[in-house]
């Protein structure tokens, strides 16, 4: 369907649609200004803006490795002080690439339609599924590396253990990379392809940047349901929400454990 209006010239002009909202917008719109909706079908003319967005993906994506190998396999980053460094420039990278593009992308930070019970249903969602890979992977570790794993434990001798894990594990991974995956890069590859082949996309990328090959088995699905839910509900919050209950359920289970083997 489309509206019909007159112009100068009694000319008839069609105007579009918008997919999730069925409102008018603009032709050249690529989100919509009722919902906030990326829209997927993009007008003739657009190769330019295609392959801008394809380069842009493409330099974040190649940031995101390179620091992340670093990281991963250069012993001498691998302290403290380093990682610190590490998750404040991949936070200040999303920022930076959000920024960019901003006129486009900002809708996503609008909380249109909120409820308490949506957000609370989300949430309970995310703390179960926390649960449930927080044991399975505990018991992946132990019978197949025998050992355990805790990201605690890179925090458990500092001063402010507690509050700089619940930081830099549920709070800046929450904000941060779903400012980068779902904010900026999930909406770049929805101007490139359909909203279901970006969001395989984006939640792919997200789950092979964790460099984890035993995480792959829950990062992927966890990726898939937040970029699900960030294109039905036309917002990071829901996701941001749903990402910290995830982390922090999973850091508080570590620090419980730490503390009781004490």
């Amino acid at each position: 369907m489309a509206d019909l209006i007159l112009t100068n010239d009694a000319d008839e002009v069609q105007l579009p649609h918008c997919g999730n909202c069925d409102q008018p917008i603009h032709e050249n719109s690529r989100f919509c200004n009722h919902c906030g909706q990326a829209q997927t079908i993009i007008s003739e003319g657009s190769t330019e803006e295609k392959w801008k967005a394809i380069k842009q993906a493409a330099l974040f994506f190649g940031i995101h490795a390179v620091a992340c190998c670093v990281f991963s396999f250069v012993d001498y980053f691998k302290t403290f002080t380093w990682s610190v460094v590490f998750d404040s420039f991949l936070a200040v990278i999303a920022i930076v690439f959000f920024a960019i593009n901003w006129s486009k992308l900002k809708n996503v930070l609008v909380w249109n339609n909120f409820s308490a019970l949506r957000l609370l249903g989300y949430c309970c969602i995310a703390v179960v599924g926390s649960l449930l890979v927080h044991f399975i992977v505990g018991w992946l570790n132990r019978k197949l590396f025998s050992t355990d794993f805790s990201y605690y434990e890179f925090y458990a001798f500092h001063r402010y253990s507690i509050a700089l894990a619940i930081l830099f594990v549920a709070v800046m991974p929450a904000l941060f990379e779903e400012l980068g995956y779902r904010g900026f890069l999930l909406g770049k590859l929805m101007l490139v392809t359909d909203t279901k082949q970006a969001i395989i996309i984006s939640s792919f990328v997200f789950a092979i940047m964790h460099r984890s090959i035993i995480s792959l088995f829950w990062l992927i699905p966890f990726a898939l349901l937040l970029g699900r839910v960030r294109t039905k509900e036309n917002t990071l919050w829901y996701g941001v929400c749903m990402h910290f209950c995830f982390n922090f359920t999973a850091i508080t289970l570590e620090i419980i454990q730490w503390n009781h083997h004490l």
